[in-house]
């Protein structure tokens, strides 16, 4: 196991607050029942914090909630290639301070769901690849047309890419592709995304009255066996958060 592991700053500070929880108050002891609970509380949200930093249980959650890949030959065996859309839902983009081109910008998820579209669009074959989304801090075509240009040098002609760019969340990504889904007469609508948001992507495009298949990208896997799995980290924890915040957005109304 890497020594790096140890020294990442939740783990450590983990253990040090574990150790000030053992250490305080003279060990378990307590004749306040105010100092009880609040003992109680403190161990509880230490062991919550800890669990949720372990791939162990990270690893397990995203799973648990992803959208698994699956090959869709047999769905879109009654479509013609012309007559399908695909959907590329984005994810965020970095400023302009070195003159970096903007498709190499883009955050980790955008470009795995644009390597993954690109693939998906080989492998299927699509008329239309609509690109979905900016970001607000941004110009707004600057986001999609990022993502664009990173799947035109992945192979997929310029010509069938439409740019969407009023779309600043979810919702409005569904609301907005469908929409000029819709207007392109598709057969056909296959959405890519992460696998962890695919969940919380396809309900929207349902509400918005649009069926979609799913062409999940980036699918978490297991993490490896030993006793790395419950050693906390602030990239793993990182995770179960946006797992959490997917939970969330599936309870929105």
């Amino acid at each position: 196991m890497p020594i790096a592991r140890f020294v990442d700053p939740l783990f450590v500070l983990l253990v040090a607050a574990g150790l000030g929880l053992t250490l305080s108050g003279g060990g378990w002891t307590y004749r306040a029942r105010r100092a009880k609970v609040g003992r109680a509380l403190a161990w509880s949200a230490w062991l919550a914090l800890w669990l949720l930093s372990t791939p162990w249980v990270s690893s397990a959650l995203v799973r648990r909630i992803s959208t698994k890949p699956r090959d869709l030959r047999a769905e879109l065996a009654g479509s013609s290639p012309e007559r399908r859309v695909l959907i590329v839902l984005t994810a965020g983009i970095d400023a302009d301070e070195f003159g970096t081109p903007a498709m190499e910008r883009q955050s980790a998820s955008g470009i795995e769901r644009s390597l993954g579209a690109a693939r998906v669009y080989r492998t299927y074959g699509f008329g239309h690849v609509i690109v979905s989304g900016q970001d607000v801090r941004r110009e707004r075509a600057e986001l999609a047309g990022a993502m664009a240009d990173l799947l035109v040098a992945l192979g997929v002609p310029r010509e069938k890419i439409i740019l969407e760019t009023e779309s600043r969340d979810t919702r409005e990504n569904a609301i907005h592709a469908a929409r000029i889904a819709r207007s392109l007469a598709a057969d056909a609508a296959v959405v890519v995304t992460s696998a962890l948001h695919m969940p919380r992507a396809t309900r929207m495009f349902e509400r918005a009255g649009l069926d979609v298949l799913p062409a999940p990208v980036r699918f978490q896997p297991l993490p490896h066996d030993g006793p790395g799995q419950l050693i906390p980290s602030s990239f793993t924890l990182q995770r179960s958060q946006r797992a959490v915040h997917e939970l969330v957005g599936l309870l929105e109304p």
